[in-house]
């Protein structure tokens, strides 16, 4: 599910105009929005594969929070700054 919340919020960030101070200070551009829409894709893809087949889901579920947090403190945090 918060695999498919990154993939959703990412894709939709990259088909909106880029906020300026997201865009000068931390370089998020529509591409980056979308690597980020592609990654929470690919880990949505292998939490479904997990249903079917044995994984290691706690390295899977650290890797995906490490980026969701990355995500959100990259973009996020400009926004807040700006009040």
């Amino acid at each position: 599910m918060v695999a498919l919340a990154l993939s959703i919020s990412a894709l939709v960030a990259s088909r909106n105009p880029v906020h300026p101070y997201a865009g000068e200070i931390y370089a998020m551009t529509a591409r980056t929005h979308r690597r980020y829409a592609l990654i929470g894709a690919l880990f949505a893809i292998v939490l479904l594969a997990d249903t079917r087949f044995t994984l290691p889901i706690v390295p899977i579920l650290g890797a995906l929070t490490l980026v969701v947090i990355l995500y959100l403190t990259s973009f996020l945090r400009g926004f807040s700054d700006e009040r």
